[in-house]
């Protein structure tokens, strides 16, 4: 029954997804669409489970949820205030990671689970399998282009780590960790066209920081003692503590004002 559960949960965060993107070619590992970002739908997750549960889709779910919190009131924020509207725009590619790194969530469920969950892009050739808390997930799309996810979780740590090929070139590493203050967690996605963007993420409830920057070099891998405060590390980053946002745009003008959500009456 848990298992189905979470089966759900994964095709819903597709779901949600697909409604920004308009398009199943997003559905490709580092090919972040342009649409405007769209938050996933928390309210399907479970509660975070205690460190040391031992269940790689039940912590990357509750890993999700405290992310996405954070992403949602930052980006509504942001896009709401007139002077930093446009800086919106830096956020589609964190977006998309959600369904680029999808076969994440499928990690500890089983073919059956994989097969049912990637089905829904388009995927075949669907192949699962799993050694302890270590994880593979293979597939190709409809262009026969040929993915492989590969993981680890650690449950001591509540902790994994994933690195993703595209036709047998690295093209994601993700990974996330509970520390202290709630979650760490980054992304390295690198483009066809040898870019790569990176992705930092703090999150500690509704309050958090998200780091955006472009990188030829993928970031120090993150420790139990990471600080709230290393995705300020990048070249661009937004934070939301209680009611206040402030941050770096991609052009360097550093932002300060107090939220107001979407719909408010003094909005």
């Amino acid at each position: 029954m848990k298992k189905t559960l979470y089966v759900l949960i994964a095709v819903l965060l597709m779901a949600s997804l697909f409604a920004g993107c308009g398009k199943p070619a997003a559905s490709k590992p580092g090919q972040p669409e342009t649409n405007a970002p769209e938050s996933v739908d928390t309210a399907v997750l479970p509660e975070s489970p205690a460190v040391g549960s031992g269940n790689a889709a039940e912590s990357y779910s509750a890993y999700l949820e405290a992310k996405n919190a954070v992403f949602t009131k930052l980006t509504d924020g942001i896009s709401n205030n007139p002077d930093t509207a446009l800086a919106a725009l830096s956020f589609l590619g964190i977006a998309a990671v959600d369904l680029a790194t999808l076969p994440v969530s499928f990690f500890g469920l089983g073919q059956e689970a994989v097969n049912a969950g990637l089905s829904f892009v388009g995927a075949t050739g669907v192949k699962y399998t799993e050694n302890g808390n270590s994880y593979t997930v293979s597939y190709s799309d409809d262009e026969n282009n040929a993915y492989v996810f590969s993981g680890t979780y650690d449950p001591a740590a509540d902790a994994l780590t994933c690195t993703a090929t595209k036709n047998g070139k690295e093209s994601i590493f993700m990974e996330y960790r509970k520390t202290a203050f709630g979650y760490a967690g980054q992304y390295y996605m690198l483009n066809d066209d040898g870019t790569a963007d990176v992705y930092m993420v703090a999150a500690d409830g509704e309050n958090g920081t998200i780091g955006i920057a472009s990188s030829s070099e993928k970031p120090a891998a993150l420790t139990g003692s990471v600080s709230a405060d290393f995705p300020k590390a990048c070249d661009q980053w937004y934070s939301i503590q209680g009611a206040t946002i402030t941050g770096k745009t991609s052009d360097g003008k550093e932002i300060s004002f107090e939220y107001t959500p979407s719909g408010s009456e003094s909005n």
